[in-house]
């Protein structure tokens, strides 16, 4: 319960950092190549391969497939919410899904945007948790992303930082992004990124999966 505390303490400092910042700290300008006030669907596709070599799996071999479907709405105050539904393709006709919802905070220094968020989800079928592997799990995660602005249709997503852990289990799921997005017409998107996760159940926290992403998205 304490551990607990501290993570919700941590979340909510995460939160209203942004507002006061905001407050505070003339140099953050507004960049003018962002859109505000502005809805955004993505659609993503994602493989993901083996990290590491056991008894039963092979280091970059096939894992399994991530499809993604995301809405965010950003704000002309600089925060943005957004939700996300995601299916995992595992072998053998199993199944894996997730729901997200999350509210963040952008910042934006000249061409550089630095966006911290905090998260509430859920995943259920094939989780790997629980008895029987298949509990249904909430769970809560904190995300940091940068983008720099390379010009006026091409961006690079220097990095995208997660921790997430479910609240009644050890299910500790880092995971680290970098890609590029390229603005082929005003408001239509492409992108494509490469990850690495890891994943910790109560026995540390090796080295999970590596995965390849390509998505579209489209603002209006």
């Amino acid at each position: 319960m304490k551990q607990r505390a501290l993570w919700f303490a941590a979340i909510a400092v995460v939160a209203v950092l942004p507002a006061k910042a905001a407050d505070v700290a003339p140099s953050i300008a507004v960049n003018p190549l962002i859109a505000r006030d502005a809805t955004t669907i993505a659609l993503e596709v994602s493989p993901e391969f083996y990290a590491r070599s056991n008894a039963t799996q092979t280091a970059g071999n096939y894992a399994d497939t991530q499809a993604k479907f995301k809405i965010t709405h950003s704000f002309d105050n600089n925060w943005f919410v957004s939700g996300f539904f995601q299916t995992k393709f595992k072998g053998s006709d199993t199944r894996q899904y997730f729901g997200e919802g999350a509210v963040g905070y952008r910042f934006d220094i000249s061409a550089f945007a630095l966006k911290p968020s905090v998260a509430i989800g859920d995943t259920s079928g094939s989780t790997g948790l629980g008895k029987d592997k298949n509990s249904n799990a909430p769970y809560y995660a904190l995300y940091l992303a940068g983008d720099l602005k390379l010009n006026s249709q091409w961006t690079w997503n220097m990095f995208d930082l997660r921790y997430r852990n479910a609240f009644d289990y050890t299910w500790i799921t880092p995971k680290v992004t970098t890609g590029l997005t390229y603005e082929w017409r005003p408001g239509s998107f492409v992108y494509g990124n490469a990850g690495y996760a890891w994943k910790d159940t109560d026995t540390g926290s090796p080295s999970d999966k590596m995965s390849v992403a390509l998505g579209l998205r489209q603002s209006f």
